[in-house]
């Protein structure tokens, strides 16, 4: 098998592309048998798909836009979540094969760079277990690619207009992606022949257009400044020990090891499938190798200013993903540079690429059920719908509204209960009680703690509602695959209809 799929890949290298695909229409099927349960970020995106807004909180909307766009084509389901992100992920594999191949004559090193792409952990590992904005970041970064050199290597009005539009979501997906364009600006100021692209006046356009398409959510941002930054701002301070030097170190070490932890995959990779040419393209560079290898390097220098400004002790390795997802292609340009014998290349690089990333999706979907074995549970193990309809089946009708303090809680219950409103304490949007309270009785829910959340307590007591005069009760149900009879408690109250004389 593995010789006939060699010798396919030789003839016909364009065979990858479907190889990729299979891949991750894999992931989709493998997902939804997963669990009925999510992670956190898939909990957050059906949560917030309830309301269609400018911002949501600490990460810009677009991925949010998407997503209430595909449940509403497909429905709300774990296959919508899922396909959403693949659709993605694949997405970001072609635009970054169309990007290589505007910059290499070799029709089989851009497929090379293409699968390259699939050993960045983020694409792969950390996408599959729980990403969701950084994805469309990912695939954003790949579209700039293209935008970028097509504008450098065949400027006019609607190349820059493109890349303005390009740059202004980019900047809708997370806000590090900024940093990509400026990072690719300074790489082509060295060279005389491509710096001229900067001072030409159509950039001015570029930028206007940028501008526009990101200044409605950013003057959002500057209306909610506490929503929209300190979450991340506390992310990146995360450990903190409160001496400035000290935490300033450890941010710039966590860069260091962010960055090994992205980039080695993909040189261990390189290196053993062309060790051969290793010396060749170490050597061997072209004006595209040097604009791309800059662009790297500027990336990281900038992050590491940023982390120093903000006094960073952490820098986590899926916030430096965009940028080292240009290291298959600069590593791809190399061995373009060095003129390399490619016709084995994609035979030889694809299938142990692909294999192993497909072993890994199974891998997650097989764990879920040999995990509780050792006693180990985590997300999808909890038992969000079993709890809700031991609950709702007890009382006999649904709830009007469903109000949770924790996240998983309220994104698990939208997933279960589509037409019920789920709504937070804490959400960027308040809660309207009082409305919801005029529709019928509510289900307040949480993991069992100890006693009510501060957040829905102070949510009760901002409508009158004494929170020690509602009855507090706990529902116990089996984990997701519980063995030795493991169970979850998640503790509820049932917010009866307020009085007409105190509406």
């Amino acid at each position: 098998m593995s010789n006939r799929l060699h010798n396919l890949l030789v003839r016909r290298p364009g065979t990858v592309f479907w190889l990729v695909f299979g891949y991750f229409a894999l992931c989709v099927i493998l997902r939804v048998l997963r669990s009925d349960s999510m992670q956190n970020d898939e909990a957050e995106q059906l949560f917030q798909a309830q309301f269609l807004l400018l911002g949501y909180g600490r990460q810009p909307p677009f991925y949010n836009w998407l997503q209430i766009g595909t449940i509403d084509l497909f429905g709300l389901s774990i296959a919508s979540v899922s396909l959403l992100k693949n659709a993605l992920l694949f997405l970001c594999t072609l635009f970054y094969w169309l990007a290589a191949r505007m910059l290499m004559d070799d029709r089989r090193l851009p497929l090379v760079a293409m699968v390259g792409v699939l050993a960045v952990p983020s694409v792969t590992v950390l996408a599959q277990r729980d990403l969701t904005h950084a994805v469309a970041t990912l695939c954003l970064v790949s579209i700039f690619l293209c935008v970028f050199i097509r504008t450098i290597k065949s400027p006019s009005l609607a190349s820059y207009i493109l890349l303005g539009v390009t740059v202004g979501i980019g900047a809708l997906t997370k806000y590090n992606f900024v940093i990509l364009p400026i990072a690719a600006a300074l790489a082509v100021l060295p060279e005389a022949d491509l710096r001229r692209r900067l001072f030409d006046w159509r950039i001015l356009v570029a930028g206007l257009v940028a501008a526009a398409v990101a200044l409605p959510h950013f003057i959002w941002a500057l209306i909610h400044l506490d929503a929209a930054t300190s979450g991340t701002v506390e992310a990146m301070r995360a450990g903190s020990s409160g001496d400035a030097l000290r935490d300033t170190i450890r941010g710039q070490i966590s860069i260091l090891i962010s960055t090994l932890k992205a980039g080695v995959p993909v040189i261990l990779l390189f290196g053993i499938v062309f060790f051969r040419q290793i010396g060749a393209a170490w050597r061997a560079e072209s004006v595209w190798t040097r604009v791309i290898g800059r662009m790297i390097v500027a990336c990281l220098v900038i992050v590491a200013l940023i982390g120093i400004g903000f006094g960073a002790s952490s820098i986590r390795e899926k916030w430096l993903s965009p940028f080292l997802l240009l290291l298959p292609l600069y590593l791809t340009l190399k061995l373009a540079a060095a003129e390399i014998d490619s016709r084995q290349s994609v035979a030889r690089i694809a299938p142990p690429v692909i294999g192993i990333i497909t072993g890994f999706a199974i891998y997650l979907a097989i764990s879920n059920i040999v995990a509780p074995y050792f006693g180990k549970y985590g997300k999808e193990h909890v038992p969000y719908r079993a709890v809700l309809e031991e609950i709702i089946t007890k009382r006999g009708e649904r709830p009007a509204y469903i109000i949770s303090s924790e996240l998983m809680t309220a994104g698990n219950t939208r997933l279960h209960y589509p037409t019920v409103p789920v709504l937070m304490p804490e959400f960027v949007e308040p809660v309207p009680l009082t409305s919801a309270l005029k529709r019928g009785p509510g289900l307040l829910i949480w993991p069992a703690g100890s006693g009510i959340p501060d957040s829905i307590a102070s949510l009760l007591e901002a409508h009158g509602i004494a929170p020690q005069s509602l009855q507090v009760q706990t529902e116990v149900v089996p984990y997701n695959f519980a063995q030795d009879g493991d169970a979850m408690r998640f503790d509820y109250i049932w917010l009866e209809q307020v009085p007409e004389a105190q509406r």
